[in-house]
């Protein structure tokens, strides 16, 4: 009895797969390859598959060749890390790009309601869900298989784990002599690669705060409150009145047509009648509020990061030059918050979003208040920012086709937040129209958007790759009678004959120029935006002729 025992035993034992008695590191692997099935299921697109796929294992083989005796810790660092692992999933899922510094800036420095909305996008995802499902599946068969001692491996193990270790080591340090390692895995894995991204967003998070400690107040970046009073006199304003409107994510191709709609005819016709003129496209100065929106409101060259930081904005300089200013902000945030102007008004809040006529009308009520003399204005607007449906009143358009798939509605409601933003601009139109001296207003947006009709695998704005789609903004400047009687529209002649695009800073300088600043207004020759061609590479300024969709 004893021996047919025995045999049954050995019967089994022969049996068995030879992986079973690594049941905790094949767990582990799978736990650490699960997470990377949002690029299958969410179908992303990828510039390097076969690098950011060989990348994913060897950080998965890293984490399941751990020695036998510190298994556990493998997991453990998984579920540490878990929170991190599912932004990074959500943010694929979403936006089809791993995250960056850039990306998480609004959701850290910015408004609770753009957490919020975020977190919506991510849990009305069926991607992001069963990724994650799956990943969380995966790190509790891994804390299951791992919570026995498991058998000794022998040498095998920690040979692999050494040899796996010497590549990823090289990666996160990025020393000069490992830059063998880094041609291998490419910029994209950075970002594609959930373990080598947080290894990424954690270093550059370090540097920064490391960055703050050495420079103190000179660190902190966007985020210092100016004075208007700080910006010194260098020229007179002329005798009149003088807006910049600063959209949000406004493509240069979402401007509605003459035709298209009842915005389009209307805005056409104003054109035609001399009261306006659409300028050539520009290159906005980032893909990302925080990154454009400093850059655009000094004027600045797109690499002069402590001249967006520290200048003085257009407004104030304005200001100095002896008009009266409101600085009049519709977004959850102040992005570049500035102190010292007449009127400082926030219109939005995180629990009430106002549509963008509020802003509007408030611009009214201080131009009836003000009285005579040079005024100057700038508006930032909501625009098409995130839940593109809830930027615009539903009541001005007709109900929604039920028969659109999630994209093609995704651009509808896009659409209309775009014809409603120009009706906006209309509506302020209409303000100049009412004052008696010269009033012009320029718009731009801060950025553009990516929109699944792109096919280029990207949603959404503030990605790591910065591209055409997400940064090519209109430019347009309104004007009344008595501004055109002044022959200052004569001043844009040069930009409007520009064969390329625009730069944001020209749009600056040409509402600073119509406001009385002197000198003749020219064309950037290379209009640069601060961004990275390829994800995972550093930010720099780049040439905006070298943008890939």
């Amino acid at each position: 009895m004893e021996s047919l025992s025995a045999f049954c035993k050995a019967l089994l034992n022969r049996s068995r797969p030879r992986w079973l008695p690594h049941t905790g590191r094949v767990a582990l692997l799978c736990a650490a390859l699960a997470p990377g099935s949002v690029w299958l299921l969410s179908g992303g697109m990828l510039a390097k598959p076969m690098a950011a796929l060989a990348w994913m294992i060897i950080c998965a083989g890293l984490l399941a060749a751990i020695p036998s005796r510190r298994l556990r810790w493998s997991a453990w660092l998984q579920a540490l890390a878990l929170p991190w692992t599912l932004v990074w999933i959500a943010t694929v899922a979403v936006t089809g790009m791993g995250p960056t510094n850039a990306m998480m800036e609004p959701a850290t420095n910015g408004a609770f309601k753009v957490v919020l909305t975020g977190i919506k996008l991510a849990i009305g995802n069926r991607w992001f869900l069963l990724s994650a499902m799956l990943s969380v599946g995966a790190l509790a068969w891994a804390f299951r298989a791992t919570r026995k001692p498991q058998e000794q491996s022998g040498d095998g193990a920690a040979v692999l784990f050494l040899c796996l270790l010497i590549p990823l080591s090289a990666v996160a340090l990025d020393g000069a002599q490992f830059l063998f390692f880094s041609r291998i895995m490419g910029p994209e894995a950075r970002t594609a690669v959930p373990w080598l991204s947080h290894v990424t967003l954690v270093k550059e998070s370090l540097s920064s705060r490391l960055f703050e400690a050495a420079y103190g107040e000179a660190g902190k970046g966007h985020y210092e409150v100016r004075n208007a009073a700080a910006a010194t006199r260098q020229f007179v304003s002329f005798n009149g009145l003088g807006v910049l409107i600063i959209g949000e994510s406004m493509r240069a191709d979402a401007m509605p047509r003459d035709g298209a709609s009842a915005t389009g005819t209307a805005l056409a016709l104003r054109l035609r009648q001399g009261l306006g003129l659409r300028l050539p496209d520009a290159c906005a100065s980032s893909n990302s509020t925080f990154g454009s929106v400093p850059r655009l409101m000094t004027g600045v060259d797109v690499g002069d990061a402590g001249g967006a930081q520290h200048n003085p904005t257009v407004l104030a300089l304005a200001k100095a030059a002896g008009a009266r200013t409101a600085y009049i902000n519709n977004h959850e945030i102040w992005v570049l918050p500035e102190s010292g102007h007449d009127l400082l008004q926030k219109t939005s809040s995180m629990e009430v979003n106002a549509f963008d006529e509020v802003p509007v009308e408030a611009m009214n009520d201080f131009l009836k208040r003000s009285g005579p003399g040079p005024k100057a204005v700038v508006l930032h607007l909501f625009g098409q920012h995130l839940n593109y449906e809830d930027r615009y009143p539903a009541r001005m358009y007709p109900a929604e086709p039920a028969a659109l798939d999630d994209d093609a509605l995704l651009e509808l409601r896009y659409r209309r937040s775009a014809d409603y933003t120009a009706a906006v601009l209309l509506q302020a139109a209409a303000i100049l129209d009412a004052q008696k001296e010269p009033a012009f207003l320029v718009f731009t947006s801060d950025h553009a958007e990516n929109l699944p009709s792109d096919k280029s695998g990207k949603h959404f704005h503030a990605g790591p790759a910065t591209g055409k789609f997400d940064t090519t903004v209109p430019t347009l400047v309104l004007w009344n009678r008595a501004f055109a009687d002044t022959g200052k529209p004569q001043m844009l002649d040069r930009l409007a004959k520009a064969k390329g695009l625009l730069a944001h800073r020209d749009v600056a300088r040409a509402w600073l120029g119509l406001q009385g600043m002197p000198g003749e207004l020219l064309p950037t020759a290379d209009p640069m935006t601060w961004g990275a061609l390829l994800p995972g590479t550093r930010f720099a300024p780049l040439s905006c002729a070298t943008l890939l969709p």
